[in-house]
């Protein structure tokens, strides 16, 4: 997907360290990579934190080294209350190869995709959950992915698609 130009975020109501670890595992992560992480809550401070990410992201002798956001879902919180820190967050977020927002709950996801969908209106999202807690996700995408497993059937069932 990301050889094909496809931005990918991974919304998971882990902790950092976790996500991170499946982030590795999963090859969206690597070593290699810079990876920013966002865990300020105080406008100021998220204010800098973000302020010194979109210096290091737009500046062109990174342009070639592969780079990751990884967000805490309460810095997500005062990001998404705050026009000019949301601009910055998602302007950055659209130059780095993967983001990963940890703690969210299935609220943010929804909000996360809306928040998108409207930031880039011509851009096509696509969600895909296993769980009840992603319906809302799913919802709010263009395109619905469901899985069915352990994790039940809400998410198959609220989808446009649905795999086993």
């Amino acid at each position: 997907m990301k050889k094909a130009g496809i931005k990918v975020w991974v919304l998971t109501g882990d902790k950092i360290e976790t996500a991170m670890n499946i982030g590795f595992s999963a090859g969206l992560l690597d070593s290699a990579m810079d990876q920013y992480i966002v865990e300020e809550t105080d406008v100021k401070e998220l204010r800098e934190k973000l302020d010194t990410i979109c210096y290091k992201i737009y500046n062109p002798s990174n342009s070639q080294t592969k780079q990751a956001i990884i967000v805490a879902g309460a810095s997500l919180v005062v990001i998404d209350q705050n026009d000019d820190l949301r601009e910055a967050f998602l302007s950055s977020s659209d130059r780095v190869d993967v983001v990963l927002a940890c703690r969210v709950s299935p609220k943010q996801k929804a909000d996360i995709v809306n928040m998108i969908r409207k930031r880039f209106p011509k851009k096509v999202t696509l969600s895909i959950g296993d769980g009840a807690n992603d319906v809302n996700m799913i919802l709010q995408a263009h395109v619905g992915v469901g899985i069915l497993g352990k994790e039940g059937q809400q998410a198959a069932r609220s989808a446009d698609f649905a795999i086993g």
